[in-house]
C-alpha cells in the first residue's frame, strides 16, 4: 500500500537535513572548486587528481575523506603540494602495511628525485592513487575499489620509473665484466629509547613492526643494527648500554619477522660516538638514545 506523504512535512525534513549537512564535514569541496590552480605542472596535475577523489568521496557520502582530499587540492592549487600521506594517518590492516610501506618509499624517493619535473602528470597520478589505495584499504570493505586504486598506482609508477630511467647508451664495444655491484640500502628505521634504558617503548614497538614487515617484503639479505647512547654517563657504560639496546631491537625484530633475523644481522656499537645531535659531555639528549635499523636487499 502506498503511504500518503504530507508535502509540507516532506519539504521541512529536506530543509532540516540541508541545515544539518551545512554544519558537518563535506564543505571543503566547494572551497576547492573556487580556487584557481597555479604554479608547477605537477601542482596543477595534483590539484586535478585530488579534486576527482574529493568529488567521488562526496558522492559516496564519505564527507570526512572528501574534505581531506579537498584540502590537499587547495594546497596543491597554491603551488604548495603536500607530501604523500603518512601511513600513521590511517588505521590499516596489518597484513597490508608491508606492501603499502614499500609503495610509499618508492613514491617518496621518486618525488624527491626529478619525477615532479620529468613525469609531472604521472607523478601526481601516482601520489593521488596511493592515497586512494590507503583510504580504501583502511575502510577495507570494497575490494574492487582497493584493487583499482592499487592498479592505478602501479601503472602510474611504472610510467614514472620509465621517465626517470637513464637513456640507453650508444652502441660500444663489449666492456669487460663489471665488478659485483655493492648492496643497496633499501630502508632505514630509527628506534629511540628512554634515558638509561634498553626497554622497547610502545612507539618503538610500532616502528619495529614496520621494519619487520619491510624485511619480509624486501627479502632482506642483511640487517645492520647500530646502537648509540647520549653523553650522560661514562663512555664505557654507554658502550654497554648501546649494545643492550641493539640486542633488544634484535629480539623484538625476531618476533615481528618471519625471517630468521639473527642469521643475517650485524650489530654495531658506537656508544656516545657519532651522535646524531652534538652535545657537551654529560648532557642527556633523547635523539642520541637510539638504534638505527638498516635493511639491505
Amino acid at each position: 500500500m502506498k503511504r500518503f506523504q504530507n508535502p509540507i512535512l516532506k519539504k521541512s525534513a529536506a530543509v532540516f537535513g540541508a541545515v544539518l549537512l551545512s554544519g558537518c564535514a563535506g564543505m571543503q569541496l566547494d572551497n576547492a572548486r573556487m580556487v584557481e590552480p597555479g604554479g608547477s605542472a605537477f601542482s596543477t596535475a595534483l590539484y586535478k587528481e585530488y579534486m576527482a577523489l574529493s568529488e567521488l568521496e562526496f558522492l559516496e557520502g564519505d564527507y570526512k575523506d572528501s574534505d581531506v582530499f579537498a584540502l590537499r587540492a587547495i594546497s596543491a592549487a597554491g603551488n604548495n603540494p603536500s607530501t604523500p600521506e603518512e601511513m600513521s594517518a590511517r588505521n590499516l590492516p596489518p597484513a597490508n602495511k608491508g606492501e603499502l610501506a614499500t609503495a610509499r618509499r618508492e613514491l617518496v624517493e621518486a618525488l624527491a628525485a626529478t619525477a615532479t619535473e620529468k613525469a609531472s602528470v604521472n607523478a601526481a597520478q601516482a601520489q593521488a592513487a596511493f592515497e586512494c589505495w590507503m583510504q580504501e584499504q583502511e575502510e577495507n570493505f570494497q575490494p574492487d575499489d582497493i584493487a583499482k586504486c592499487r592498479a592505478d598506482y602501479m601503472a602510474s609508477m611504472k610510467a614514472v620509473r620509465s621517465a626517470l630511467a637513464p637513456a640507453p647508451a650508444t652502441a660500444a664495444p663489449a666492456p669487460a665484466p663489471a665488478p659485483k655491484a655493492p648492496q643497496r640500502m633499501a630502508a632505514t628505521y630509527t628506534v629511540n629509547f628512554d634515558f638509561d634504558s634498553d626497554s622497547i617503548t610502545g612507539k618503538a614497538s610500532q616502528i619495529i613492526a614496520e621494519a619487520g614487515m619491510a624485511i619480509d617484503e624486501m627479502q632482506a639479505s642483511t640487517i645492520i643494527l647500530s646502537g648509540y647512547a647520549d653523553r650522560a654517563g661514562s663512555e664505557a657504560y654507554n658502550m654497554k648500554l648501546s649494545d643492550r639496546r641493539a640486542k633488544s631491537v634484535l629480539g623484538a625484530l625476531d618476533i615481528r619477522s618471519r625471517k630468521k633475523i639473527a642469521e643475517s644481522t650485524q650489530i654495531k656499537v658506537y656508544g656516545e660516538k657519532n651522535n646524531k645531535k652534538k652535545t657537551e659531555d654529560g648532557v642527556r639528549e633523547a635523539e642520541n638514545r637510539r638504534v638505527k635499523i638498516e635493511i639491505i636487499r
